[in-house]
C-alpha cells in the first residue's frame, strides 16, 4: 500500500484528473491517504479518515512524512511556525500540539461550541475549513473535534446513531433534511434551543422547528426536516 501525506493547509480533492474538475472534498493539513491510481501529474487517492476518494495533484501531497507523529487535532484555526515555515493549520486537521500551545485556543467542550467557531463560513461545495466548508464538511469537522468520528457525506451521516423526536433533541444532535424525492441534502448541528447551526450560504444559525429550517433573512422555510439522530458521544 502507497501512503501519501497532505503537508498543505488545505487541498482540493477533485472528480477527475483535472483543475477545472468538480471539488469534491478536501484534505487537510496531516491527513494520510492511500494512493490508488496515478496518471501524470494527478493521484487518484482514498482518505484513510473517512475513506473518501478522489484526484489530488501530486504536486500537493508527499510520499513521506516530513513532520513526524501527527496526534493532535487543531480545535481551532491556528498557524504553526514549522522548521521557519508559517503554515496555516485549519480547525480539525492533524497537527502536534506544541505548535500551537501559544495561541490559547481552548478545547470546545461539545459540539456546539466548536460548530460556533465556524458562523460566518462562507459555503464551498466539498470544503472542510472556515475559508470555506459545506453542510456535511462542517458536521465532520466539528464532530472530528470532538473526537468522534463521521463519515463525509449527509447520506452517510443520516445513516449513524439513533432517531430521536424533535421535542427530545438536545445540544449536538443532527438534524437531516429531504427533498422532494425524500433523498436526503443537508444536515445541520442542533443547538437545543430552537435553533440550528447549518451551512447554506454561509455557516448561520437560523430557528428549527418540525417543518424544517426557517431563514432569518428571507422569512421563508429553507429546508424539510427528514429526522433528527443523536451520536453517540
Amino acid at each position: 500500500m502507497r501512503i501519501a501525506y497532505c503537508f498543505l493547509s488545505a487541498v482540493p480533492m477533485r472528480e477527475s484528473a483535472t483543475h477545472k474538475s468538480e471539488m469534491v472534498n478536501q484534505l487537510l493539513f496531516g491527513d494520510k491517504v492511500e494512493v490508488m491510481e496515478t496518471v501524470p501529474e494527478w493521484v487518484r487517492v482514498r482518505s484513510l479518515f473517512d475513506g473518501y476518494e478522489g484526484w489530488v495533484s501530486d504536486k500537493q501531497l508527499k510520499d513521506t512524512n516530513p513532520f513526524g507523529q501527527l496526534d493532535y487535532i487543531n480545535p481551532g484555526d491556528s498557524i504553526a511556525d514549522i522548521d521557519g515555515m508559517q503554515i496555516t493549520i485549519p480547525a480539525g486537521a492533524y497537527c502536534r500540539k506544541e505548535w500551537i500551545a501559544n495561541h490559547n485556543i481552548t478545547e470546545p467542550d461539545n459540539p456546539v461550541s466548536a460548530a460556533l467557531r465556524f458562523l460566518g463560513s462562507p459555503y464551498l461545495w466539498g470544503g472542510r475549513t472556515s475559508m470555506g466548508i459545506d453542510c456535511s464538511g462542517l458536521v465532520q469537522v466539528v464532530y472530528k473535534i470532538c473526537g468522534i468520528k463521521l463519515p463525509r457525506d449527509a447520506s452517510q451521516q443520516y445513516l449513524c446513531g439513533k432517531p430521536v423526536a424533535l421535542a427530545q433533541s438536545k445540544a449536538g444532535d443532527l438534524a437531516f433534511f429531504a427533498n422532494a424525492q425524500g433523498r436526503i441534502v443537508h444536515v445541520g448541528i442542533v443547538v437545543g434551543d430552537g435553533t440550528i447551526i447549518h451551512a447554506s450560504g454561509m455557516v448561520r444559525r437560523d430557528p428549527l422547528d418540525e417543518n424544517g429550517i426557517y431563514n432569518s433573512d428571507s422569512h421563508t422555510y429553507s429546508h424539510t426536516l427528514k429526522e433528527i439522530r443523536r451520536i453517540s458521544q
